[in-house]
């Protein structure tokens, strides 16, 4: 059975993010998330113990539900960077497609990695906090990006979709995050994720801002969020918005880290704010 693309999925839906490090508890994870009422995943597989990244294990997971997956490896773990070559995080996400998985998150930076402090460092704190610090992520080299765009073709030639992403670790103004969601659709991606940090109510509202602006300037379908204790409103309001999804995490599953909402307490806050828009400014009465 073919399963739904996340483009095909009625928007704003809810993404589980799976980080477990084996397939058993990957699974686990996928039962409950499904009874929690999630829409899709996306897979960490940097996560997973190296000797379960292959065909039979992969394909196992992808078959133990009907919700689309796709699947990502950044370049570093939730403690720190990892030492993996471009090359073969690439060919691992491409078998993955092949195995079943629905499609892949790829970096905005891939083949020309920015330049910056080690993630998870406290030098990496200093740099994002730093208003001058470029964003991560993300690279304008004709190189990497026909690179990119070739691998973008291959996953549509499996039958898969590319979500492109920058994790920039900076304050993004509008315009910038605007500008970056567009390259991304001219890069030939299904799907443009644009992650800012926000470090104050006045960031967040830049946030909104952008996610209003992109909704217009964009033909895909896009997620733009971001990072920081003040965003934590911008996870249930952004996709309110325009933003295609919110991710969540499963509370009872080993490798559920606290970065996002229960699935349950997202469903809770959709579920009971009324955001319809029933009549045009001309017909309501204002008072």
């Amino acid at each position: 059975m073919s399963k739904r693309k996340f483009t095909e999925i009625p928007q704003p839906f809810i993404c589980t993010i799976l980080s477990d490090s084996n397939p058993t508890d990957s699974i686990r994870s996928i039962r409950l998330s499904d009874y929690d009422g999630t829409d899709a995943y996306e897979m960490n597989l940097m996560m997973l113990r190296k000797e379960f990244l292959n065909e039979k294990d992969l394909r196992y997971v992808f078959q133990s539900t009907v919700k689309p997956i796709i699947v990502c490896h950044y370049r570093w773990d939730y403690e720190a960077p990892l030492d993996m070559g471009e090359e073969e995080r690439f060919e691992l996400l491409l078998n993955a497609v092949r195995w079943g998985a629905s499609g892949i998150d790829l970096e905005a930076d891939a083949y020309d990695p920015s330049s910056g402090p080690p993630e998870w460092s406290e030098e990496a704190r200093a740099y994002s906090l730093d208003r001058s610090s470029k964003p991560r992520d993300w690279t304008t080299d004709p190189a990497a990006i026909q690179r990119q765009r070739e691998i973008i073709e291959e996953v549509h030639r499996l039958g898969g979709e590319v979500l492109l992403c920058a994790h920039t670790r900076v304050h993004l103004s509008v315009e910038e995050a605007v500008s970056m969601a567009k390259e991304m659709e001219a890069r030939g991606a299904d799907i443009a994720k644009v992650v800012s940090v926000n470090t104050n109510y006045e960031d967040l509202l830049d946030s909104m801002r952008a996610t209003l602006e992109i909704k217009n300037a964009l033909g895909i379908p896009f997620i733009m969020m971001s990072h920081g204790e003040h965003s934590k409103i911008g996870r249930v309001v952004c996709p309110i918005l325009g933003s295609m999804l919110a991710f969540c995490t499963q509370p009872l599953s080993p490798g559920g880290y606290p970065l996002q909402p229960p699935i349950r307490a997202m469903k809770a806050a959709w579920e009971n704010i009324d955001w319809s828009v029933t009549k045009a400014p001309d017909e309501e009465r204002w008072l």
